[in-house]
């Protein structure tokens, strides 16, 4: 799959590289990091991202400017990374077919292999291994750009190598960034210590939401609208909440619910047990990964607690 990748850049002048919405570290910093690859590599690439780059990732350096709607022309390809669902990218996905062959590069091990390529190693600690691994393929000299947004990429994925996706790659590429000057305290300062105040408004307020189950070992906590509209937030403040609350002594799953609109809400799932929740999600139409997964649900919030007691037999 890297020779076909390969050449198919070696081959083509023009590219668009997208990812899903609600971006996370992975996203952004595989997205960034294979954008300054292909300019590297005398190509012309185009970033699309639905949605605007979280806060907590502006530092990451851009290489050229985003764009926030899908564009009209075509591409030699199109490099979809880390969906586990030609979906994923957002609204309006249909029409990315349209523009060019779709190259799938991605680490869920749901991934519905929606590309011409497929580039898919559930291994991986992240995407943005994936990545690393198509710069040394194309014979690409890393450079601080490329190796900030890589290293951004797996802490953030692996919980500052914390979850159960860390394997060996994860501390190796990450060294080989120190090298090439990534300060490891700057970058968590970034993302995790440059919070505004309003951020931890909303958490106290969902703490309010939280519910226990099943002896204390399943959680479910919610945030609406109303708490963002409240507390002057948005869902890129609510990002890791999920992870907090799985620090709960004696919880195996955390669910944590957010209000899309007044019938729809986004689940997202961690575990630190042996529940599989990538396959609770499947269940309820969604993936990811076994202990980190997501699901989009149609119903009230009664309603949607509801189907996910039932699917956790509650």
């Amino acid at each position: 799959m890297l020779q076909k990748i390969k050449n198919i850049i070696d081959n083509g002048n023009s590219f668009l590289v997208t990812t899903h919405i609600d971006p996370d570290g992975d996203s952004v910093g595989s997205a960034l990091s294979m954008c300054w690859m292909l300019e590297f590599l005398g190509k012309k690439a185009v970033l699309y991202m639905k949605d605007q780059i979280p806060y907590r990732y502006e530092f990451l350096p851009v290489p050229s400017s985003i764009r926030h709607g899908l564009p009209e022309e075509s591409f030699d390809a199109i490099f979809v990374l880390d969906c586990g669902s030609l979906s994923r990218v957002g609204e309006g996905y249909e029409k990315i077919k349209t523009l060019g062959r779709i190259v799938n590069i991605d680490h869920h091990d749901t991934n519905e292999m929606f590309g011409e390529i497929n580039l898919i190693d559930p291994n991986a600690c992240s995407t943005a291994e994936i990545i690393y691994k198509l710069h040394s393929s194309l014979g690409v000299l890393l450079n601080y750009n490329m190796g900030i947004n890589i290293y951004t990429a797996i802490i953030t994925d692996t919980g500052s190598f914390r979850h159960g996706n860390t394997n060996s790659n994860a501390f190796l590429i990450c060294e080989e960034m120190l090298r090439l000057g990534v300060s490891p305290s700057y970058v968590s300062g970034m993302v995790y210590e440059s919070h505004p105040k309003e951020r931890f408004r909303l958490f106290g307020i969902i703490l309010t939401t939280l519910e226990t189950y099943k002896e204390d070992t399943i959680a479910i906590a919610c945030v609406t609208q109303e708490m963002f509209k409240k507390t002057g937030t948005s869902r890129e403040h609510s990002e890791g909440f999920v992870e907090l609350l799985k620090e709960i002594r004696g919880i195996e799953v955390v669910v944590l619910l957010r209000e899309v609109n007044s019938n729809k809400y986004k689940a997202s799932m961690r575990s630190k047990g042996n529940v599989d929740v990538a396959e609770v999600c499947g269940l309820l139409g969604g993936g990811g990964h076994k202990r980190a997964a997501g699901c989009t649900i149609d119903g009230s919030i009664d309603e949607v607690k509801g189907k996910i007691k039932e699917v956790f037999k509650i």
